[in-house]
């Protein structure tokens, strides 16, 4: 029981001693305590998918989970704390101001008590989940020379804005009781983390925040990249199979999912795939051209308009199958997960089909190690 406002310590141990008596409860016994503990996901690109129940639903939605550094490291978490600010307005612009992909766009960190931090990339929208992801990617693909050409001054403002942010005087008791309800509840007591965190801050440089990018986020260079993708699929969308995944890339399956929320028809994935590997040889105007005409649209004249959304869209995927990126090579994992049902993508990401089975491959943290030792209250005896 946390008491925070204008107590003196024996009124607080009183009223929390009146609380008891009126509840009449007991301490659990030490074997019913049941620790959260997270699962230490092994490295590896991974894939979750879900189909939407409601059929009037038409949004599809993703999350790309990547697992960066750990909770118990002040540096890692201030300096994914700057990381996460300078990539979300980026994010937002690109996937959501100019692409357009949904009105829920956005990227955050996550941190548990015991275990790795996280940032997350979330669009919602009515593309496929299959285009989202490569939008994601594509994205991810480029922000590393936005880092390199970051502005220091920026950095330096964007440093100061947070250290005052958290040195600001709290406006509330409901405030000041969240903040030292946090380390309780997390079983760390660490109450002195918002101080060491400024503290971390003030040292925490550009390249610091470059150099967890490429240790955790670049594909290319992550020694021990781990990401989850999860996708929600709408009711309606044209779901791939598992023999659709593990045969044809994921550029030419967002594709065929663009072309055909704007045709209205399927799309043989064979046929696609020989058009892709025909159009390689093309610029990419006269290769969109030649999509319009092997693949009518519902207005084919806005062909050449950058505004119509779906041509945005298809001219986009177009230019991922054309032009893939260099993703991690994932092909050769130690881990085997095929005798749980699970299997690779052409990528070699692998696609989770039963989530407690993969949570039963893998080990967990440890518990939260408490900060400081709590001191049994005198007022009490």
């Amino acid at each position: 029981m946390l008491v925070v406002g204008n107590f003196a310590p024996a009124e607080a141990v009183d009223a929390a001693q009146q609380v008891n008596q009126m509840l009449k409860s007991q301490p659990l016994p030490a074997h019913s305590h049941v620790p959260s503990r997270m699962v230490n996901i092994e490295p590896g690109h991974y894939i979750y998918r879900h189909m939407g129940e409601d059929p009037n639903m038409l949004n599809n939605a993703v999350v790309a989970t990547f697992y960066c550094g750990m909770v118990t490291n002040p540096t890692d978490r201030t300096t994914m704390a700057l990381l996460s600010q300078i990539a979300k307005d980026q994010f937002f612009d690109q996937l959501r101001t100019k692409e357009q992909l949904g009105y829920n766009v956005g990227a955050s960190t996550n941190s548990f008590s015991s275990g790795k931090l996280t940032l997350d990339m979330m669009v919602q929208g009515e593309s496929n989940p299959t285009y989202l992801l490569q939008r994601i990617d594509s994205f991810i693909h480029g922000f590393r020379q936005t880092l390199v050409e970051f502005d220091t001054v920026k950095f330096d403002a964007l440093v100061e804005s947070i250290v005052g942010k958290a040195n600001e005087q709290l406006t509330s008791v409901d405030a000041e009781a969240s903040r030292m309800w946090t380390p309780i509840e997390e079983a760390t007591y660490y109450f002195a983390q918002l101080a060491d965190e400024v503290e971390s801050l003030q040292r925490v440089r550009l390249d610091d925040v470059l150099d967890m990018w490429d240790r955790y986020i670049n594909p290319q260079t992550a020694v021990t990249y781990t990401r989850v993708d999860s996708q929600l699929w709408a009711a309606k969308a044209s779901y791939p199979s598992a023999t659709d995944m593990t045969t044809w890339p994921e550029s030419i399956l967002a594709l065929a999912g663009c072309l055909e929320s704007e045709t209205h028809m399927p799309v043989d994935l064979s046929d696609l795939s020989h058009f892709i590997n025909t159009a390689v040889r093309q610029t990419s105007a006269d290769a969109l051209a030649s999509l319009a005409r092997q693949y009518p649209m519902a207005n084919s004249t806005q062909v050449l308009n950058e505004t119509a959304s779906g041509w945005s869209k298809i001219k986009n995927a177009l230019d991922m199958a054309m032009n893939p990126h260099n993703q991690h090579a994932l092909q050769d994992s130690e881990t085997n997960f095929a005798h749980i049902g699970m299997y690779q993508t052409v990528e070699g990401k692998w696609v989770i089909t039963d989530v407690e089975k993969f949570k039963a491959t893998q080990a967990l943290h440890g518990l939260a190690v408490p900060v400081i030792k709590l001191i049994p209250n005198t007022l009490t005896k």
